[in-house]
């Protein structure tokens, strides 16, 4: 039951990741400039997520869960991702993710 739990969170984090890095490619200058130290750590988190994901579900595909911990970590993991994207949305001064807020305006 942990295996395919394991599974699941490592492809929130290649997800996550993915999102990440979208989300740089839609912010502006002028919110990058805003929000530096928040957007080069949101920058640097996404691809660490994005390899730690991939990895991970390698691992885990292969070989099995490392140790029983390993779950409780990834989610822990997931947490630090949620509180890093908070903190680069509240330098730039939005509420929500800007791909979420471009593809709203587009449909409305």
């Amino acid at each position: 039951m942990l295996e395919p739990f394991s599974l699941f969170t490592s492809v929130l984090y290649v997800v996550q990741g993915l999102l990440g890095l979208t989300e740089q490619r839609v912010l502006t200058g002028d919110q990058r400039s805003r929000a530096q130290p928040a957007a080069s750590v949101h920058l640097g988190s996404s691809i660490a997520f994005l390899v730690a994901g991939i990895a991970s579900a390698s691992w885990v595909w292969l070989y099995g869960l490392p140790t029983a911990w390993y779950p409780t970590i990834l989610s822990l993991g997931l947490l630090v991702s949620i509180l890093v994207q908070g903190w680069l949305y509240r330098s730039i001064g939005v509420s929500g993710s800007p791909i979420l807020e471009r593809a709203w305006t587009r449909l409305h």
